[in-house]
């Protein structure tokens, strides 16, 4: 197979720089800083383990597999192949018409890269060569229509969702939508903007839109919740509001029901207020750029994500004893709200090298609510048989920095001031009875075990 060539750039408060070029060969990924950048330093790195202190003028080689065919932070630009995920069946219906149409596996991820990987989450953004690159950065497309309940776009979505049809074209779509890939997961995701305003309407915008009908917008990840998962916005919603009063840093975030669809749009974290890009790669990212045993988002045990944190320390500016703490925080609550679907890709890290830190809660869904995700934790936690639950679970606290007593209080608080939970749960009209009553009971057994 043929060598693949690809430009890496991103934007900053001076204008958009070239980082580095990428080739990829089927076998490997290897991406160069340019020496512009190396003596210039105006961005951030490629990843946190890939930084130019690292490895200077040397190229940054990944191995490919058949899972992760490129370097894990490139891989998180392609839309992800999953049955929620709107822009990976817009984008491979396009590749789909091309003559002849890219092979499935690398073929089809590589032309998945150079569509989608420019304006998605974070600061990287991917081209096929300078000139496209230089063009849409100069040319920047801000749609003045709404995205609302009377238009096509809508309509699409809609009925991509219901699983009835295609009713608009996917290029007519994927130029309204852009090609900001939205982010994984079982949930449909959509990266949109809309009015910046206590309340919100219903109505959204595509990504990039600075305005809607002269008021400010605020970009946010829009979350469409499917038949099946009736009441996820809601209980969402509620996790959010806990995870705050908690003292946890949370996004903002805005309820609306259009056509009878819940939808929820949470803020989105990796822009600064002049809408500048920030870093933020997730948990996967870094552990599978450090180690070819991690693949996927449950490819490790709590207590190598621990180990993780005390060796990113080193190499990137990183309070490890504050981010060891947040994290395992997470995990207590996780388990006490019923959100067995805390795993790598849903923990990220937000900034560059030089000041990284974990990234507000995002995604915290007690998925525990439906019974096809009654697990109790996506990641494995090593387990002494000898122990009790609750043993186990202070136990891998030390994983963390924390001493046993000091993570037995901290289970201890969090549980005491999450007392009324279930009865939260219970509260939400929106919720189908039956998931309020699966997981108000669950909550309240798995608390009992811990206590």
């Amino acid at each position: 197979m043929a060598d693949r060539y690809a430009v890496v750039w991103t934007r900053t408060g001076a204008g958009p720089v070239k980082m580095g070029n990428l080739v990829a060969t089927g076998r490997e990924c290897r991406f160069s800083y340019t020496d512009e950048f190396l003596q210039r330093r105006p961005a951030p790195a490629l990843s946190l383990l890939a930084g130019p202190e690292l490895f200077g003028s040397e190229p940054v080689v990944y191995r490919s597999s058949a899972r992760m065919p490129l370097h894990p932070r490139l891989m998180s630009l392609v839309p992800a192949d999953s049955p929620g995920n709107l822009q990976r069946r817009i984008h491979t219906e396009l590749l789909a018409r091309r003559s002849p149409p890219p092979a499935p596996g690398f073929e089809t991820e590589w032309e998945l890269l150079l569509l989608t990987g420019h304006g998605g989450i974070g600061h990287i953004d991917v081209f096929g060569d300078d000139i496209e690159a230089e063009d849409w950065y100069a040319n920047p497309v801000h749609p003045q229509s709404v995205v609302g309940r009377r238009s096509a776009v809508w309509r699409f979505v809609r009925e991509e969702i219901e699983q009835s049809g295609h009713a608009v074209p996917a290029d007519t779509v994927a130029e309204l939508l852009g090609p900001t890939p939205s982010v994984g997961g079982m949930i449909p995701k959509l990266l949109a903007t809309i009015v910046d305003a206590p309340a919100w309407d219903g109505r959204f915008a595509p990504p990039g839109t600075p305005a809607i009908d002269d008021r400010p917008a605020v970009e946010v990840i829009l979350k469409i919740e499917p038949a099946p998962y009736a009441g996820l916005a809601e209980l969402e919603a509620l996790c959010l509001d806990l995870h705050r009063e908690l003292g946890f840093e949370v996004p903002r975030y805005w309820r609306a029901d259009v056509d009878g669809m819940p939808l929820l749009a949470v803020e989105r974290f990796d822009r600064t207020a002049d809408g500048l890009p920030l870093p933020l790669e997730s948990f996967l990212s870094v552990m599978a750029a450090g180690s070819r045993a991690v693949r996927g988002s449950a490819d490790a045990e709590w207590s190598s994500v621990g180990r993780m944190l005390e060796r990113l320390g080193r190499v990137a500016s990183l309070d490890v004893k504050r981010a060891r703490r947040e994290v395992y925080r997470r995990f207590v609550l996780a388990f006490l709200t019923g959100n067995g679907d805390l795993h790598l890709e849903n923990l990220s890290f937000l900034g560059g090298a030089d000041a990284v830190r974990v990234a507000p809660v995002y995604d915290p869904s007690p998925m525990r609510a439906w019974p096809r995700h009654d697990l109790r934790s996506a990641l494995p936690v090593d387990f002494d048989s000898a122990l009790s639950l609750a043993e186990n679970l202070y136990a891998l606290g030390a994983h963390f920095g924390l001493r046993r007593d000091e993570a037995a209080d901290l289970w201890s608080e969090l549980r005491r001031r999450s007392e009324d939970y279930p009865e939260r749960i219970m509260a939400l009209e929106q919720v189908p009875l039956a998931r309020r009553r699966t997981l108000a009971d669950l909550v309240r057994r798995e608390r009992a075990l811990v206590s």
